[in-house]
């Protein structure tokens, strides 16, 4: 059997068997020597901190140079061409000022770089972070490529308030600017970027944003949009480069180029720009100017002038307003204009042209009736309302009983005798305007019995006399000698004065002042109703467009043209004023006064009036105009046409009647106190004036060549100011101004100077 062994199997086993035996035979030796280790008597100590090998003494603090500073395991790969250690385990690097952490990491000493993986952080000092799921980094240019991954969904840098998140991320810590070109945002707490390609400096606090640029305010969520932005994470100032919008809830910038304060929300902006202004009703309000300066927070917005005028267009109210600057306060919606300012009002076929040295356009807030209440109430509805006795009767016409009632609400007996008061007032009030109108009569009787008799003592052997049928002072038709220039006058003049009576159009109630004069004080025991049945309380605010030119204002429309030193209009009244040295032409009449005041209804006057002083004159021919003076001149109009007109106090006039040939040939002058004209279209169908009149007929071939053919008040052809009236070439050719506003005539200068 032992013979079948094979050979390498009882060497094995003899070894075996040899080292036990020599073994046994050590430990016996030691044994008698006495060198067998006893056992400690006490427990040593753990170590209070882990050992670790032993670094050489260097500088580590070698702005060059990548040091490895911790690793829980490190293992150095044999055969390969450099040396190259793989770190796992809470590793750290560090280069200068900068630490590098990571789970693990493959470090090349003699290329001084690495690439790190997994939970990869970055940090300078206290300020500047950068987190990522691998590194690769280059320490001889120390330039840093982080990647996002499964660790780290996104890579982000950190600086104070400012955090910069992308897929990819470029980092030169020598030029201390990082940068990504696969998108990227950039949040410093005030606003949100984000971009395609975008960079950041954490030193210098700059960004540069490219492609597909938005920035959104936190605060306000207004909205910029662009191409090319730089941006300042300490000031918040955004700085425009090229095509860029700004959006927010009511505002809209289109601008190439200037700066955006997002903290104060302040823009400069220095290439042509536009800002549209949203109301709250949807209405759109646009500055333009070749300079632009925004404050959101005061809610004013200014522009200037270099090579073309602001433009600012209201488009509800269909104005353009024009000039070398221009300031808007979208608040108060006010809007002013100096530097050659013009107002072009087109909300009518034909354009309205204003000019000024200022242009002045605003809101104003008033209490009116509600839609509901807005029309006037019928007289049946009037006199149902006044059916009431009482309380009891309105509560049992009502579909339910009233538990209470206002402790104001009259008694039923106080309802009865304040109506019986009103009926005794009314019928007091229509006897005395009897008596006046029997007063007027007779009067009016014996002025023109004592005017013919002037005419006739005048021109006792000239024949030369002037039938009542032809010239009637007091009495009844005149077609025939109508003065030309009181038909198809544009201004309506204001409401008859209080003490003298004017003969007024039924249909219109709008001319009669009778009506709304209150007979007594309201009693407060009385519910606070109007003469319609509508109560005070029910009025609510409404916004009122207002108007004002300021310093040689003058207007132009095709029909229509004036000049006044200051010009205002006022929705709210419909009224217009025409301040200082008003003058107004239309066709060949020409109106001028102390003021000029004219009452409108959807842009078309209805009355006018010239309360100091005024004169009317019509050019006929050549030398001759028709004229007509007084102190205090009121005219009332219905489609454009004159309906009526009251001069009121040092009464002069001097007209041209026209033949039955449609020729002229004599030239009445007539004066008075008072004087009425009551027209049917272009026929008048009665002029009056009393109570003494005094007047005279010639015929022209006597008067060409003396100077009684003028009123003092007109001062002959100087008084025709045709070189004061505006003309469309004032105001350029074009709605969008482009070229030259146009300069002020000296004529005008000089009128308004003395």
């Amino acid at each position: 059997m032992l013979k079948k062994t094979p050979y390498f199997i009882i060497s094995f086993l003899a070894i075996a068997i040899l080292s036990g035996i020599l073994s046994i035979v050590e430990r016996a030796h030691a044994g008698r020597t006495g060198q067998v280790k006893k056992e400690e008597a006490f427990t040593r100590p753990k170590p209070t901190k882990p050992i670790q090998p032993g670094i050489p003494t260097v500088d580590r603090f070698q702005e060059d140079k990548v040091f490895l500073e911790n690793a829980d395991s490190l293992f150095r790969p044999s055969g390969e061409i450099e040396e190259v250690q793989i770190v796992k385990g809470s590793v750290k690097f560090r280069q200068g000022g900068m630490w590098m952490f990571c789970d693990s990491a493959y470090y090349y000493p003699v290329r001084n770089s690495l690439d790190a993986f997994g939970h990869v952080v970055m940090e300078q000092g206290d300020t500047l972070f950068v987190y990522s799921d691998r590194l690769y980094y280059d320490g001889s240019i120390r330039h840093a490529v982080l990647v996002n991954g499964p660790s780290q969904r996104e890579v982000k840098l950190k600086n104070r308030e400012v955090t910069l998140t992308t897929d990819s991320l470029d980092y030169d810590l020598i030029q201390e600017r990082g940068w990504y070109a696969v998108g990227g945002k950039l949040d410093d707490g005030v606003n949100v970027l984000t971009s395609r390609y975008g960079e950041y400096s954490p030193s210098t606090k700059i960004a540069d944003f490219t492609d597909n640029v938005l920035l959104v305010n936190n605060r306000d969520g207004y909205k910029l949009r662009t191409e090319k932005l730089i941006y300042n994470t300490a000031t918040n100032i955004a700085d425009i480069r090229t095509e860029t919008i700004i959006e927010s809830a009511n505002d809209t910038i289109l601008t190439r180029s200037g700066q955006y304060n997002t903290t104060s929300d302040n823009a400069v902006l220095t290439s042509r720009s536009t800002i549209l202004h949203r109301d709250s009703a949807g209405n759109v309000t646009t500055l333009e100017g070749d300079t632009l300066i925004y404050d959101k927070i005061r809610h004013i917005s200014e522009a200037k002038m270099r090579d073309k005028p602001m433009v600012l267009t209201d488009t509800a109210r269909k104005m353009i307003l024009i000039g070398g600057y221009g300031l808007y306060n979208d608040s108060t919606r006010e809007s002013r204009a100096t530097d050659y300012p013009l107002l072009i009002e087109y909300s009518r076929a034909d354009t309205l042209f204003l000019r000024a040295d200022t242009l002045v356009t605003f809101i104003r807030m008033e209490k009116v009736w509600p839609d509901s209440l807005a029309k006037e109430r019928s007289a049946e509805r009037r006199a149902w309302l006044e059916s009431f006795d009482g309380p009891e009767a309105v509560a049992e016409w009502m579909p339910y009983h009233l538990a209470t009632l206002p402790s104001d609400f009259p008694e039923p007996g106080e309802w009865v005798r304040y109506h019986e008061e009103q009926q005794r007032r009314q019928e007091e009030a229509e006897r005395k305007a009897e008596e006046a109108r029997i007063k007027e009569e007779e009067e009016q009787r014996r002025a023109e019995e004592e005017a013919q008799r002037q005419i006739e003592e005048e021109y006792p052997q000239e024949g030369v006399v002037v039938e009542t049928s032809e010239w009637d002072i007091e009495g009844d038709d005149v077609s025939e000698t109508l003065p030309t220039y009181l038909e198809d006058t544009e201004l309506h003049l204001a409401a008859s004065s209080a003490d003298e009576p004017v003969t007024e159009d039924p249909e219109d109630a709008s001319l009669s002042t009778e009506e709304n004069k209150p007979t007594s004080p309201p009693d407060p025991m009385l519910p606070r109703l109007d003469k319609w049945g509508r109560d005070s309380v029910n009025m609510v605010d409404k916004e009122f467009y207002a108007a004002k030119a300021i310093g040689k204002a003058r207007f132009f429309k095709s029909d229509l043209q004036g000049v006044a030193d200051t010009i205002t209009y006022q929705q709210y009244d419909s009224m217009l004023y025409l301040l200082r040295k008003p003058i107004v032409w239309s066709g060949e009449r020409q109106i001028s006064g102390g003021e000029i005041l004219v009452h409108l209804i959807d842009s078309v006057a209805d009355w006018a009036h010239l309360p100091k002083g005024g004169l009317i004159v019509e050019h006929i021919d050549e030398e001759f105009y028709n004229q007509l003076s007084g102190a205090d001149i009121k005219a009332f109009l219905k489609d454009n046409e004159l309906k009526h007109l009251v001069v009121d106090g040092s009464v002069e006039t001097i007209f041209l009647p026209m033949e039955n040939d449609s020729t002229y040939n004599k030239l009445v002058y007539a004066e008075s106190s008072y004087l009425t004209v009551d027209m049917d279209g272009k026929a008048m169908n009665r002029l009056k004036m009393w109570p003494d009149v005094e007047g005279t007929v010639k015929p022209l071939f006597l008067v060409k060549k003396s100077e009684d053919k003028y009123l003092l008040t007109f001062g002959g052809p100087r008084g025709w100011h045709e070189d004061l009236r505006p003309v469309r070439v004032w105001y350029g050719d074009r709605v969008t101004w482009e070229d030259e506003l146009g300069e002020v005539p000296e004529a005008l200068i000089e009128y308004f100077g003395n």
